[in-house]
């Protein structure tokens, strides 16, 4: 069915009769009153909180997952699903074939999920690239632009080279994450780290260890450690958790001992993070290793170190990383 582009947002069916700026005032919602009275009384039936989700994205407070589940059920309406029979959303058997409208599907999700990854990957990545940069190009909304990141960065890999140096060449400061996901995927290794690295200049002390490892993760590269090395000034977990997932050796986990704090800390960290089921669902899914443990000098050189720091915290990790050294090194 086609719809006209002045039909409600929501439903698709009756004309426009409310425009709704409380969530955004650059991209309103356009609703009849039906629908926005649903809207601003968070009882959406759930393909009208679909629709307004592939447009505008589920992360806008109206439709947040405050008021609805991620299938769009109304909280207000989830024990009289009578209220919505015939209203559903589509779901991903619904939507798999039709690559515009998997994409739309992946856009009203709170997390780009495996599910939808290996759905998209049936697709030709030339048609998957094609489809995401026009949609790109023409969203005026951050969080859909973030998703259709995410995907280049989970399924197309190098086919989107060329597109994401063009998204580097008109950088914008807010899609710093989602493009270095991309970037770790699609740009050979050097020149993805300058750029995200050269960016990362500009983050303040505070906030930079963890925007350092939400975009550097994917990279898995030593010279990230490199960086570490250059730029950590004060002990963060996150520190930790970068080093764990950027290729650390036991040599190098040594030298960070004998620099003494902030980085004897990030060492230990960054061992401790190799433990699986340490809890940490990133890490997990890389499952990283310290490697180069060449001679048997692990317990000595952790005891040297806890000699010099004798603190709880030092001597909890030294012993949990010896009790599960098999587990850590690689």
């Amino acid at each position: 069915m086609t719809h006209s582009i002045d039909n409600c947002e929501a439903c698709k069916l009756n004309a426009i009769s409310v425009v709704e700026t409380v969530d955004d005032n650059e991209q309103p919602y356009k609703v009849c009153s039906r629908c926005h009275q649903r809207l601003v009384t968070y009882s959406l039936r759930p393909i009208e909180w679909y629709n307004l989700a592939t447009i505008h994205s589920h992360n806008k407070y109206l439709l947040s997952d405050v008021f609805y589940d991620d299938s769009g059920v109304s909280y207000e309406l989830e024990d009289d699903t009578t209220s919505f029979s015939g209203y559903e959303s589509p779901t991903l058997k619904n939507v798999e074939g039709n690559l515009a409208d998997l994409i739309d599907f992946s856009i009203t999700k709170w997390s780009l999920e495996d599910e939808v990854v290996v759905s998209l990957n049936a697709h030709s990545p030339l048609n998957v690239l094609d489809y995401v940069k026009t949609k790109f190009y023409n969203a005026n909304n951050l969080e859909i632009k973030s998703r259709i990141l995410e995907i280049a960065a989970e399924v197309l890999g190098p086919i989107s080279t060329d597109w994401i140096r063009e998204i580097w060449s008109n950088y914008s400061e807010e899609l710093l994450y989602p493009l270095s996901l991309a970037t770790a995927t699609s740009l050979p290794v050097k020149e993805g780290l300058h750029n995200v690295l050269t960016r990362l200049d500009i983050i303040n002390e505070k906030d930079l260890p963890i925007v350092a490892f939400s975009c550097l993760y994917r990279f898995r590269s030593s010279v990230v450690l490199d960086w570490i090395e250059e730029t950590c000034a004060e002990f963060n977990d996150n520190w930790g958790r970068l080093a764990a997932v950027s290729c650390p050796t036991w040599e190098r986990m040594k030298r960070w001992l004998d620099k003494d704090r902030p980085l004897s800390l990030v060492a230990l960290d960054a061992m401790e993070n190799c433990i699986k089921d340490f809890g940490d669902p990133i890490i997990e899914k890389i499952s990283p290793k310290v490697t180069g443990l060449g001679t048997d000098d692990l317990e000595q050189v952790l005891t040297t170190y806890y000699q010099k720091d004798v603190v709880p915290r030092v001597k909890r990790k030294v012993a949990k990383i010896l009790e599960n050294k098999d587990v850590i090194f690689g």
